[in-house]
């Protein structure tokens, strides 16, 4: 009886180990993306109030600063955050795809434009132009020394 038990439990141990291993291998990687530098700090908690914006952070978190490029034909991989992420474009064009966007239809940002990403938002960043894209991102509510990125696999929206 105890030897069938054993062997149930590992038995389920391996079945979890399956299933988290094809999560991950579902996961769909960035391609011709680098990141130039990455600036991390943990902030305490804190509430900023002013008349047109709001933040609050209820526990201490980190704040994650990147400056990414995107090859011509890269792409990010579909992936969302923790938290929310301002970006802004500095160079180059970025297609900005949803993952929840049953048509597949890209949002563009260029040179001096900028947009943000929703916590658990499952979104791929492409660069379908000629040139580098360059992008500075800003990573809130971010555990502290965790991840800033959640690989995803495609939702299968969009043909790529």
């Amino acid at each position: 009886m105890r030897r069938i038990s054993i062997v149930a439990i590992l038995g389920g141990l391996a079945i979890v180990g399956a299933v988290i291993g094809a999560r991950t291998a579902l996961a769909t990687p960035p391609s011709g993306v680098g990141a130039t530098f990455t600036a991390r700090a943990t902030l305490e908690r804190y509430h900023f109030d002013s008349n047109d914006f709001k933040i609050f952070q209820k526990d201490r978190e980190d704040i994650v600063m990147r400056e990414l490029t995107i090859a011509p034909g890269g792409n990010g991989g579909w992936h969302s955050h923790p938290g929310p992420s301002y970006v802004i474009v500095t160079q180059g064009t970025v297609s900005l795809y949803h993952g929840d966007d049953p048509t597949c239809t890209a949002q563009r940002f260029g040179p001096g434009e900028g947009f943000v990403e929703g916590p658990g938002d499952v979104h791929i960043p492409r660069n379908e132009g000629t040139t580098v894209a360059t992008l500075l991102v800003v990573f809130l509510d971010v555990p502290v020394g965790g991840a800033f990125r959640i690989d995803a696999p495609s939702p299968g929206t969009c043909p790529f």
